[in-house]
């Protein structure tokens, strides 16, 4: 590279130039070209702003990936933030009927972006597990974008022994994918057996056992079942079939992270309008009570409330309780991102605010955390939400 002095000089061109490839770079992390170029414009700004901090000249274009890639990670954050805030969704009657898909399809772009950022973080975490060399090699290649000549400078080697050591890293990053990472690193790979098999989700009921799963996402199907929960052929956790928002995810996490989001929409609509469209037909099925007969054991022996919603037009039938329900609040989810080992307590009944309310209380397998919704028996809603965390 030309000298700092003469880079000085003409920095508009020397950034300008750089442009083609931090854009290259910023759809990689984002996924999204046309949110890359914002951050490409944002990178170029912030590195214009803080020209002076560079103190290896030679090193320029790393330390623009820098900025680049720490740019892409606020966005990311900014995104896993409003997300939370957007499952708060309105749940007026009309919208309720009219725009669901709209609303969902939205939710997907932004757990899209949650996903990849939760596939960052894993890989940070497997990188973290390689030895230093190893870890250096692979990160100046891959993130920082460095050239195999760059890197060889860098490390005092031939270009050769550059190339032997990537190629090593990068098996021994599938080997820690595989070994020490394993059950978090299937949440990103498709399920293909139609067996049960092991998830890396544990059981939000007993905190003591990992789900078992059967995913088959072209034939929009996803069911979960505890070994200790459901002991019986036909008890479920989770049953779902014929929802299209499971087509086209590729892992459990992924799944579930959209099954909440739907629930926490689809449910409470139900519960503030009395009437929701039918997944399967879409005409409006009315707001009921009760247990379905196939409701899986430990339904019948929490005894709490189920809402039980069954189309009479097509016989299709959707069915929650009001305790699994609490757990698709972002406050609950952002507990059990925190806290992923968790398990439901007995139910409690109460007076609240001049009625009878439904307290549903979770706590960390693992720490003192616990968090209790208290939901009012009277219009549905939620009055409390409180606990240590």
């Amino acid at each position: 590279m030309e000298k700092f002095e003469d880079m000085l000089q003409d920095v508009e061109t020397v950034l300008a130039t750089e442009r083609p490839r931090l854009l290259r770079l910023c759809t990689r992390i984002t996924g999204n070209a046309l949110v890359a170029e914002d951050m490409v414009q944002e990178t170029l700004l912030e590195a214009w702003r803080h020209l002076d901090d560079l103190r290896e000249p030679e090193k320029f274009a790393q330390w623009l990936s820098g900025i680049a890639r720490n740019v892409c990670l606020r966005w990311l954050s900014r995104q896993a933030r409003e997300t939370a805030q957007s499952l708060e969704l309105p749940l007026r009657h009309e919208e309720g009927m009219t725009s669901l898909a709209e609303t969902l399809t939205a939710d997907f772009d932004v757990e899209v972006e949650m996903e990849r950022q939760e596939m960052a973080e894993l890989l940070d975490r497997a990188l973290d597990l390689l030895p230093t060399e190893t870890r250096t090699t692979l990160l100046e290649r891959y993130v920082r974008e460095s050239s195999l000549s760059e890197i060889a400078t860098l490390l005092g080697m031939n270009v050769n022994t550059v190339s032997m050591r990537l190629q090593r890293g990068r098996l021994a990053l599938r080997k820690v994918l595989a070994t020490e990472l394993q059950l978090e690193s299937e949440n990103y790979t498709p399920v293909e057996d139609d067996s049960w098999e092991h998830t890396s989700l544990w059981c939000h009921l007993c905190g003591q056992h990992r789900l078992l799963g059967k995913f088959k996402p072209e034939q929009l199907e996803l069911h979960l079942k505890c070994p200790g929960c459901c002991p019986e052929a036909g008890d479920f956790i989770s049953t779902n079939s014929g929802l299209t928002l499971l087509g086209g995810v590729k892992g459990y996490k992924p799944a579930m992270t959209r099954m909440g989001n739907w629930v926490n929409y689809y449910y409470r609509t139900a519960l503030n309008t009395g009437s929701v469209p039918c997944c399967s037909c879409g005409r409006p099925v009315m707001l009921r009570f009760g247990m379905p007969d196939n409701a899986s054991s430990w339904m019948h022996r929490r005894e709490t409330p189920i809402v039980n919603l069954f189309c009479d037009h097509c016989e299709s039938r959707c069915y929650s309780s009001l305790e699994h329900l609490a757990l698709s609040l972002p406050e609950l989810n952002q507990f059990r991102r925190q806290h992923p080992r968790v398990r439901m307590l007995p139910p409690r009944f109460i007076e609240a605010q001049g009625g009878r309310a439904l307290v549903s209380s979770y706590e960390s397998v693992t720490s003192s955390a616990r968090v209790e919704v208290v939901t009012s028996l009277e219009n549905f809603q939620t009055l409390q939400i409180g606990g240590q965390v």
